[in-house]
């Protein structure tokens, strides 16, 4: 007998077993399964051709030695006897026999031992997004019965992603670089770009982000940079560092701070600045430096959803605001719009106010807005669930019914 015919066909009728009802329900089969070896030119096993005597002979005394060990029954082709096999079906009574012959780890063991390392994992974590993707995880690894259905059938691809979990969701440090990220790991700088990025960000935009973002947006929202993230402002801000005062209110078209400016430092807004302006989108924000700040408007970049780093920017401006001041946010007429505005009054500051976010924008640029899915339309009416939003319910309201959106740089026309 070749071996690799035998465990070839072994193998089929064990995937076949392990992915049928009876195995969800913990039961051995009542209802077998066939393998067509020859049925009027039809085969589930395309190895067998009866038109090469030396390979249907082989197959055929590997079959008789299968069901001579117990793990198989087989039929002949009518009329052909001892010539062509018809069919072959797995002995349920010798399952544990046939792992045993095959050197298979049972799916059951495995998905046993998937189901601790995720538990394990689970208890040791509080980050919000992490574990609810590992409940979800479980149930559904529990109901089926099955690793393949959510994760990777792959030990060391699960492996590989559960170790990029882990590190994000007990992860202390605001921002971390991609590559010394993939290095701390898996000790090797490219194995996280090349073979686990697109899963875990995947996750990230279902547990974490919730809004269409590129990979790189995903992953800064859980603390993962290709370089250090810049925090672009423009108007009256100082620095004190230890060794003195940087101001650069005197730059016209603003400038840049990272994380580790502000952790040096202590940022301080200029007396007289009576708003502050987010905006989403970086060529309205550029043209609104350009043509519209006033000496009194402290503007900042938003992009889009802020991540660990921003929010300690973000919440190191809120706390330098001057008395009367006014903090509003400017993005785009749609559902990722807003959830930055409930986002920022969630975490940031409860009194931060749209601006140019209503029905009136709607109305006037009304030949710029762009229609969306019904999909797109059930994401926006769950912004009306969010009571941070209860002031846009009304603008939000129309955008349902009208069936439009507007994106910001619509408005520089």
């Amino acid at each position: 007998m070749r071996s690799d015919y035998g465990k070839q066909i072994l193998n089929i009728l064990m995937d076949w077993y392990e992915n049928s009802p009876a195995y969800v329900r913990g039961q051995k089969p009542s209802r077998r399964r066939i393998m067509r070896l020859y049925d009027d030119g039809k085969t589930d096993f395309s190895a067998y051709n009866i038109e090469d005597h030396l390979i249907r002979n082989d197959i055929n005394h590997t079959v008789l030695v299968l069901a001579e060990k117990g793990f198989i029954h087989y039929q002949w082709l009518p009329g052909q006897q001892d010539h062509i096999l018809a069919k072959l079906w797995l002995n349920s009574s010798a399952i544990e026999q046939t792992y045993i012959w095959l050197g298979r780890r049972p799916k059951g063991d495995v998905v046993e031992d998937l189901l601790l390392q995720l538990t394990t994992l689970l208890n040791k974590t509080e980050t919000n997004w992490a574990r609810r993707w590992l409940e979800d995880t479980i149930k559904v690894i529990l109901k089926k019965r099955s690793i393949g259905a959510i994760m990777s059938e792959s030990s060391s691809e699960r492996d590989d992603l559960l170790k990029a979990v882990s590190y994000l969701a007990n992860n202390t440090e605001i921002e971390t670089l991609e590559r010394v990220f993939s290095m701390r790991c898996y000790g090797d700088s490219k194995h996280f770009e090349r073979s686990v990025k697109a899963r875990l960000v995947r996750i990230l935009r279902k547990y974490l982000v919730q809004d269409d973002c590129s990979d790189e947006d995903a992953l800064r929202l859980a603390g993962i940079v290709p370089y250090p993230e810049q925090f672009a402002f423009s108007g009256s801000l100082s620095i004190v560092f230890p060794q003195g005062t940087l101001d650069f209110t005197p730059l016209s078209f603003g400038g840049t701070l990272t994380i580790d400016d502000i952790r040096k430092g202590r940022i301080v807004l200029g007396e007289g600045i009576q708003r502050v302006l987010s905006i989403e989108n970086r060529a309205n924000y550029v043209d609104y430096i350009h043509k519209v700040k006033r000496s009194d408007e402290f503007i900042l970049f938003h992009s889009g959803q802020f991540s660990p780093a921003k929010r300690i920017f973000l919440n190191a401006i809120v706390s330098s605001l001057p008395g009367n001041c006014g903090f509003f946010h400017w993005g785009d007429i749609d559902y990722g719009g807003f959830s930055m505005l409930a986002r920022l009054r969630r975490e940031i500051l409860p009194m931060i106010q749209p601006w140019r976010m209503n029905q009136n924008e709607l109305t006037q640029y009304a030949k710029f807005t762009a229609g969306f899915s019904d999909t797109y339309r059930k994401r926006l009416a769950t912004l009306l669930n969010m009571p941070e939003l209860s002031d846009c319910y009304p603008c939000i309201e129309y955008m349902i019914k009208t069936g439009v959106r507007l994106e910001q740089e619509a408005m520089l026309t």
